[in-house]
């Protein structure tokens, strides 16, 4: 199973940062990330983009992960989704996760249970509470369409609500599944 963790931001909402770098209790959200996939014996591939490509990008190759540059991450989250995606082509995967580096304290047994319960015609995503969460298992047969997401109207979002009767929703006791650092606060609470 591989992973398209999306690290091409430019964390303004946290006074421009990469998010991939931030720590989370001595290791990189990276690092975590790296680290929750091959203990549930999965791979990365990292979508970095201007302006902390080069710095991510470093960190991704000390962790062993795989590169994709988006070279126009401004055009929001949904042109690395759609860049992350398109590089998975020719792969045997039956799904890939989708990774946003922001999403850094899932346990690597959520990871097992969001493979376990993936197809390659479905989408698994993991819930707390109820709540939807990361990462999600996309099958392979959805790869094409995330791989355009980016000209649709709610780019991911809009391959997932598409078909619900495809979703899997996969509960776990893992509030990190929905815990996502976008403000300085939330980075608080994640430490």
């Amino acid at each position: 199973m591989i992973a398209v963790v999306l690290a091409a931001g430019r964390g303004a909402r946290l006074g421009g940062v990469a998010k991939a770098l931030l720590d989370a209790g001595g290791e990189s959200f990276l690092a975590r990330v790296a680290g929750a996939l091959a203990a549930a014996g999965a791979g990365g591939l990292v979508v970095v983009g201007p302006p902390h490509g080069a710095a991510v990008r470093a960190e991704a190759a000390r962790l062993g992960l795989a590169v994709v540059e988006n070279p126009q991450p401004e055009r929001g989250m949904a042109s690395s989704v759609a860049v992350g995606f398109a590089a998975l082509r020719g792969r045997a995967d039956r799904a890939a996760l989708l990774w946003p580096v922001d999403v850094a304290r899932v346990a690597p047994a959520t990871v097992s249970a969001v493979i376990a319960a993936s197809a390659a015609e479905g989408i698994a995503v993991p819930t707390w509470q109820g709540r939807g969460g990361h990462p999600a298992a996309f099958g392979r047969a959805l790869w094409d369409e995330l791989a355009a997401c980016d000209g649709l109207p709610e780019g991911a979002r809009s391959v997932l609500h598409r078909d619900p009767a495809r979703v899997v929703r996969v509960p776990v006791d893992d509030p990190g599944v929905i815990a996502d650092v976008d403000l300085p606060a939330d980075l608080e609470r994640s430490r």
